[in-house]
């Protein structure tokens, strides 16, 4: 099993950084790695909310993945579970903080292609998405305290 855990403060409130991140079909403004995201299910957004998405890896779109959203309890937590080829578990939490927000970006998640995938994440993936999700984050800290 694979994890990031990530942490940025924003000069913004908890409400204002859920907008953007809870704007599903918006995602597309800050997270850096996304192609596409198509929402599969009736309903456009909570919990039990289905969604086929498409991510780039190392500028590619490669990973596929096909996420149902377990929690959604604005304004602090959005948690997904992925059945694409890395299956587990992403969370966006939101702390109210004196002057703003921590957000927290936690992905626990099985690499494909077993311990050869875990190697391989752990070496070369990781620290790819590490600097992916961090410019990721960085857009949503821009966009929160543009407002």
């Amino acid at each position: 099993m694979a994890r990031l855990d990530l942490r940025i403060f924003i000069r913004a409130t908890p409400e204002r950084v859920w907008e953007i991140l809870a704007d599903l079909p918006g995602q597309k403004r800050w997270m850096a790695d996304l192609r596409s995201l198509e929402i599969t299910s009736p309903q456009q957004a909570g919990e039990g909310t289905e969604m086929n998405v498409t991510s780039e890896l190392f500028g590619q779109p490669l990973v596929r993945d096909r996420m149902t959203i377990t929690a959604w309890q604005p304004p602090h937590r959005l948690d997904v579970r992925h059945a694409g080829a890395f299956s587990g578990t992403g969370s966006f939490v939101l702390d109210p903080v004196r002057g703003g927000t921590v957000f927290t970006w936690i992905e626990d998640f099985q690499p494909p292609l077993g311990r050869i995938g875990e190697l391989g994440f752990t070496m070369l993936v990781g620290p790819h998405m590490q600097r992916v999700f961090r410019r990721s984050m960085d857009n949503v800290r821009r966009l929160a305290e543009e407002s």
